[in-house]
């Protein structure tokens, strides 16, 4: 469907073309034609060419090679519409406003389509999941926005409010057959396939399924895995989307997998190698329209999922675990920079609108967290010793206080190095580890402090502090007007929870 530009352009992208910012010199364009891809709810831990050995990621790791693999990329928040707005604005979920799945976007927000249309790009979005619904705001800046999410096939998978990634490349493709080749495009690919509940279509289902085991899951599988591993910490289940971890959940790192955990991890790995497949035919589509060879690529992701290793079991949202936070980011420019790099320095979700206005020699708006990283394609270093900062997005409770910022007290965390410290207010709950050591983060070093551990707590506390007493958020809110139809639709996704089975006594 086509899209008018909105009336109300923020007056930062305005002044871009005041002072005549197209982003390209009298011999042309830097680089042409830009293709965001955007992984859902993918572990970078579970790709090839991140050392995943569970799926097969073939074409994903293709492009791997062919460019600069980012080793440790923290999203901005562990939820579809907050961390997807932060890699589109360069900003941290606690400036842009959104708070979590089903509030709106603030037009006031600089959107990178909004930037990319602004100087000559034709922009185009194809959209997987109603978590990026037009209905928030997410859409402003594109001249196409697809999200046919098609019709509703039953209780336990709802069509309505998502798409398989054949869908996406379908749209994509078919959008480009109308393309007569004179803009330059801006194209943003978002596919939802490795989102829970794990259902991949056939043959990946036969191919990844343990013989014996699950075939498929829905909600109710993954509520029943959930609450066996409640269960064996304390005896009692929780309703973790509604009422975030309690301490004893937060404390729990055994790692212990119980029965039909392997099952989903199996079927997982299935969804993300349909996932690759898809990603495969959307680069073989441009590649066969000659679009391709004029494309900076980018392959990222808005969160991961943990399964078994920490509390916040077979979930996303309420913690800030690398599980949940870890991300894959790679990119491959068309004239090769880069090639074969691999960059080990941590960054973040935020830094992705930076990096692509220097690619594309666009200035940037003035106001933006990130930092570019187009140094690492000239194999010159990007910054190493600043703060990367992470919020959790739940519980979607609300929470005591009445702070301007709907996710104070929520579970956040600092990433310097090889340090990360996290903390729940809400819970009084914190932890610190070394991710060098300790990458799975199963060693709480609060509970034993060395004289260092103590010095390294200290300093990444007074910068989360100072960080998290910043309250000016853009305003946003969840989406009222619908309020029904965005709860219903939220929690066939698996987003809202069922507050009549809630045991609140786990604390």
């Amino acid at each position: 469907m086509p899209r008018t530009p909105s009336s109300l352009r923020p007056f930062l992208a305005a002044l871009l073309i005041a002072l005549g910012s197209c982003g390209s010199s009298e011999e042309g364009p830097v680089y042409k034609h830009v293709l965001l891809i955007s992984l859902d709810t993918t572990r970078a831990d579970q790709l090839g060419c991140y050392g995943g050995r569970s799926a097969q990621t073939p074409r994903i790791d293709e492009v791997a090679r062919g460019g600069i693999v980012f080793e440790q990329t923290m999203a901005a928040a562990p939820s579809t519409l907050a961390s997807h707005t932060s890699i589109m604005t360069g900003l941290y979920p606690r400036r842009h406003g959104v708070a979590r799945n089903g509030f709106t976007v603030n037009p006031e927000n600089v959107m990178l389509a909004e930037v990319l249309r602004d100087n000559d790009f034709h922009t185009a979005g194809f959209i997987a999941s109603f978590a990026l619904d037009e209905v928030f705001g997410f859409d402003q800046g594109f001249n196409w926005w697809d999200q046919d999410f098609g019709t509703e096939v039953g209780a336990a998978r709802t069509e309505l409010n998502q798409r398989r990634g054949e869908a996406v490349t379908d749209a994509v493709l078919d959008h480009l057959d109308q393309y007569d080749g004179g803009d330059r495009l801006f194209l943003f690919a978002h596919y939802f396939d490795s989102h829970s509940p794990y259902d991949p279509p056939e043959p990946y289902s036969s191919e990844y399924a343990i013989p014996g085991g699950l075939q498929t899951s829905d909600f109710g599988t993954l509520g029943r895995q959930i609450t066996m591993h409640q269960e064996l910490v304390n005896g009692k289940k929780r309703a973790v989307y509604d009422l975030g971890l309690s301490q004893d959940l937060a404390r729990y790192s055994l790692a212990e997998k119980l029965p039909g955990d392997e099952d989903l991890k199996a079927l997982y790995s299935g969804e993300l190698a349909y996932l690759d497949a898809q990603v495969g035919r959307l680069l073989d589509g441009l590649a066969s329209r000659g679009i391709l060879e004029d494309t900076v690529i980018i392959i990222t992701g808005d969160h991961g999922e943990t399964f078994w290793e920490h509390g916040d079991f077979w979930h996303h949202g309420a913690w800030v675990y690398q599980t949940n936070v870890h991300v894959p980011f790679i990119v491959s420019l068309p004239d090769g920079r880069g090639k074969g790099e691999r960059v080990s320095t941590p960054v973040s979700g935020v830094d992705v609108f930076p990096m692509l206005l220097e690619l594309l020699e666009i200035p940037l708006p003035e106001e933006v967290a990130g930092v570019s990283l187009a140094a690492a394609f000239d194999s010159k270093p990007v910054p190493t010793r600043r703060a990367l900062f992470s919020e959790a997005t739940q519980p979607s409770k609300r929470l005591p206080g009445g702070f301007i910022w709907e996710n104070q007290l929520k579970a956040k965390c600092i990433r310097q190095g090889r340090w990360k410290l996290i903390e729940a207010p809400y819970l009084q709950y914190r932890e610190l580890y070394d991710l060098k050591a300790d990458p799975g983060e199963h060693n709480n070093l609060l509970l034993d402090m060395s004289p260092e551990t103590r010095r390294v707590a200290e300093r990444l506390l007074k910068s989360l502090d100072e960080w998290r007493r910043v309250q000016d958020p853009r305003p946003s809110s969840f989406k009222s007007t619908q309020m029904q139809n965005i709860q219903k639709r939220l929690q066939g996704l698996g987003y809202v929870g069922d507050l009549s089975e809630i045991d609140d006594s786990a604390d």
